[in-house]
């Protein structure tokens, strides 16, 4: 750094973690660059997680980016950043869920409104390639194990990076993300679409 003058240039050579020590120093250009580095792919993740509410996931990630800034000083410069990004982003999905289940048994509804039936598995399908057919699975799992299955097959965490994102043991993780194949699984001979295996 020379002085403390950052520009968008020498800023875009930083590491995330070199970033977010700025941040924590309140340095507004580290941050924004750190906002366009990851806001993408936190909306998207977001967009997958509220089936595609463009309005849920762009309010979700300026969320999360809040909670960044509200906890940058707290951020271990020895950890990695995106497992920490995640993991504030999948604390705000949670909580979500968790005010979802209180309206709903606030209201004695008994209709669940997150049905959970279908996954997505790696063997069969190109994430990119089949995007609405694996978004039409992803969005009948269950909250949780969607969350892991996209943390690990679309946002490409590790395990350990994935049970430090949602707080979840590393056995947990394993046993969703083997529920989640197993089911789709399932229902991709269900669908006729077992030569796809």
């Amino acid at each position: 750094m020379k002085g403390r003058k950052n520009t968008e240039a020498t800023l875009a050579g930083y590491s995330d973690n070199e970033l977010m020590k700025l941040v924590a120093e309140a340095d507004q250009k580290a941050f924004t660059q750190l906002y366009n580095r990851w806001a993408g792919r936190i909306r998207f993740f977001f967009l997958r997680l509220y089936s595609f509410d463009a309005d849920m996931a762009n309010d979700r990630t300026q969320d999360t980016f809040l909670r960044l800034l509200e906890n940058a000083a707290g951020f271990d410069l020895n950890q990695r950043f995106s497992p920490w990004l995640y993991a504030i982003a999948n604390n705000l999905y949670k909580n979500d869920l968790r005010r979802r289940e209180l309206e709903t048994v606030f209201r004695e509804s008994k209709q669940n409104s997150i049905p959970s039936e279908m996954p997505n598995t790696e063997r069969c399908i190109d994430l990119k390639y089949s995007e609405a057919f694996v978004d039409k699975m992803l969005n009948t799992l269950d909250p949780e194990v969607k969350a892991i299955f996209i943390l690990r097959h679309a946002e490409e965490l590790s395990i350990p990076e994935i049970a430090h994102a949602t707080g979840c043991a590393e056995g947990t993780v394993k046993s969703r993300l083997f529920y989640a194949m197993k089911k789709l699984s399932q229902n991709l001979q269900t669908h006729h679409i077992s030569e796809w295996i």
